[in-house]
Order: structure tokens, then sequence, then C-alpha cells
């Protein structure tokens, strides 16, 4: 049997919309939404719902405006009551399990702490802040207030948690949601005590509400934010645009149409009645791949080494743009015998490892190929 080892850490992402093959969970995301009195959250409503998506996160401000029991119905189960488990509500039919995962916004605080809130819904763990995991995502619901009993620093009782949590977490997406955003070009701007070590800790993205607007961000580790506040509320210009800002959208209600797939994560900003006005792709390359820096500017496939070698070699190239990269190796009668690499990948150098102790002595070659063309180098297997 064949037998290679090769190992892989790489996040790609793309303002371009990519399917790699069939999606395994589709979901919506809401955030500061809950305002049953005017025409936003209505609208926004009937747009997910023309989805049909597995199940609706939020992100924030559920409950306007002081987060009271005379208003949570209204606000939240009159539109989806639907996707909520258990509803003891005035609205229908609940779901007949939960599909519903909102995280708390400063107005749900408004009212005796969030007791409205929380006797609402029936959530995992404490309920103010809790994990779940569907298809091949798993999230993490953070409480951003200041209130929160476990507080909302990076050195906190709840950052803790979060980092512990995506530690012991084997799902190929982390997804972590909350309400106020690290860093925002909104009225708000930027909110430093949840400035924290999301890279680091391995989160793959984070969703964000409170300002009344749609943005996307890239912080100076390379995670993507994204702040989405037009579920119902009026939306509100943007301010001070901050150096993280990548893209920014008012004007009008929308939600977020999230799609996993195997290998890639595509996430939609999508306006009323059905305008898809920001796209992004996150990708994650199968098992396989060794970043060994992000900075390339040349198309070279260096030579194997060692070489010769028995039966272990390293195989080094560089790429100076994003595309599509293989990398296979061949016996000298020009059959593939490994396909190593298959994969986009963004500018960088990697690295693989070859084991040939299955393959008797002689020269192989290796071959990479890309947009830029194709090299091809010898190697020498001794044994």
């Amino acid at each position: 049997m064949k037998q290679f080892r090769c190992l892989l850490y790489c996040i790609i992402v793309l303002s371009v919309s990519s399917v790699y093959s069939q999606p395994i969970t589709r979901f919506a995301a809401i955030g500061d939404y809950g305002r049953w009195y005017t025409e936003g959250e209505a609208l926004v409503s009937q747009l997910v719902h023309s989805w049909n998506p597995d199940f609706i996160i939020t992100l924030g401000d559920n409950n306007y405006e002081y987060g009271a029991d005379s208003t949570i119905d209204s606000n939240i189960g009159q539109f989806y009551h639907d996707y909520i488990f258990p509803y003891t509500g005035n609205f229908g039919e609940g779901s007949p399990f939960n599909r519903f995962f909102p995280s708390l916004g400063n107005h749900d605080f408004y009212s005796d702490t969030a007791r409205t809130y929380l006797n609402y819904f029936v959530l995992p763990g404490n309920e103010r802040y809790y994990d779940y995991i569907r298809g091949n995502c798993h999230f993490f619901v953070i409480n951003s207030d200041p209130i929160e009993p476990d507080g909302n620093t990076v050195t906190s009782v709840q950052a803790l948690w979060l980092k512990n949590k995506l530690a012991q977490s084997n799902s190929r997406f982390k997804i972590v949601y909350f309400h106020h955003p690290p860093f925002s070009s909104g009225q708000h701007g930027n909110n430093a005590d949840m400035n924290w070590k999301f890279k680091q800790w391995g989160a793959t993205v984070v969703l964000c509400g409170h300002e009344h607007n749609y943005e996307r961000l890239v912080d100076n580790t390379g995670m993507t934010y994204f702040i989405n506040g037009l579920g119902g509320k009026d939306w509100r210009e943007f301010a001070a645009i901050v150096s993280e800002s990548r893209f920014r959208f008012t004007g009008n209600y929308g939600a977020m149409l999230v799609t996993s797939y195997p290998d890639s994560l595509n996430l939609k900003f999508i306006a009323y009645p059905d305008s898809v006005k920001d796209d992004t792709t996150i990708v994650l390359p199968p098992i396989g791949i060794q970043p060994i820096s992000e900075i390339a500017s040349e198309f070279k496939l260096e030579q194997n080494f060692p070489n010769p070698f028995n039966p272990v070699t390293h195989l080094r190239f560089r790429i100076a743009d994003f595309g599509f990269v293989t990398l296979n190796i061949y016996d000298v009668s020009g059959s593939i015998i490994e396909s190593m690499v298959n994969h986009w990948l963004q500018p960088g150098t990697y690295e693989v490892q070859w084991d040939a102790s299955v393959y008797s002595s002689g020269i192989y070659f290796y071959s990479l190929s890309s947009s830029y063309g194709t090299i091809t180098k010898k190697m020498i297997l001794i044994k």
C-alpha cells in the first residue's frame, strides 16, 4: 500500500464564491434585529426563511429596546418561532428541535440583567456563553457585555473557557460569535476588551453585531471578522474607517447566509430582497501541506533534500500568487505514482514530505504545475 506523510496548516480567504463539493450545513446569521414594530425585521425574516437554512444564529440585541418581558415574544417569536425549541409563545408552532442559537447584546441586559432572555431560551451551558456543533462547524457563543459575571477581557474566565474549548475542538471550522466587535468603522468604534487572541487560539472566523451596518475586516494576525447589524433596527452610516476594514455596506436591511463544505466556508451578506453585497470564502486545504513562509515572489521548485534519499525526502516549492497547484511524483515510465498536492494555495513557500518505503531503488521525477507553468526535477532513491 502506498504510503506518504504530509503536514498541513493553511487558511485562504477569497472574495469569490467557491464551491468544491456538496454543502454540509447552511445557516443564517442575523444581528441587531429584535424590533417588531418596524418593517426591517419582517423583511429580513422573509429573506432568511426564503433560504430555508438548517438553523439561525444571532449576533445580539434580540429584544429592543429594553430587553423586556412585554416585548420579547413579539420581537423574536413572531418572526422566528418555527426555529425555536421549546417555544411557548403566542405566534404559532415551534420547532421539533432547537434551530435558533442567539448571543446576548447590550439591549438584552437592560431589564433585570438579561433575565427575560435567559428565561425565554433553553440553551447549552450557562446560556450566557456556550458551544455546540453542527455538521463540520463548531460554534462558540460569547457574551461580550461587560456585565458578564465571568468577564469579557482576554484574561477573563470566559476567555480561558474559549481558549480551552478551541484547543479541544476537532471540527473543521471553528466559528466564534458575539455582539461587540473588536474592530469597527461604525459609530461605536473598536472594543478593546474583545480583542482576544482568536487566531492564536484556533478560531476560523469571528462574527459580531452591535453596529447597524455590515463590515468585513482582517486584523494583523490574518483573522477575518464580520460585523452584521442590519437585521431589523435602523441602519447607520460609518464613522472613522479603521485600517482593518476590507468591505463596508449600509443603507438596507439584510442577513448573512453561511455554507460549509468539506474544505471551505462561504459567507455571503445578502440585502433585501435578494442582493448579494459581499461574498467571501475561507478555504482550508486538506491535510497535506506545510507552509514555511507566507512571503514568496517567484514560482519555484527546489531540489529535494536529502538527495539521494532512503526512504524519506522533502519537497519544497514557492508560489507568488493564489492559484491551483499540483505536485506529482512520477516513475521513469512517466506514470504518476503519488499526487502530493492538488489544492488551491495562497502565495508562500510550502513543503511536503514523501515516504518512498514501498518503492524500489531508482530514479523518480517530481513535477510542480500552476498557471505559471510546470517545473520538473529528478531525485534518486537508494535502498
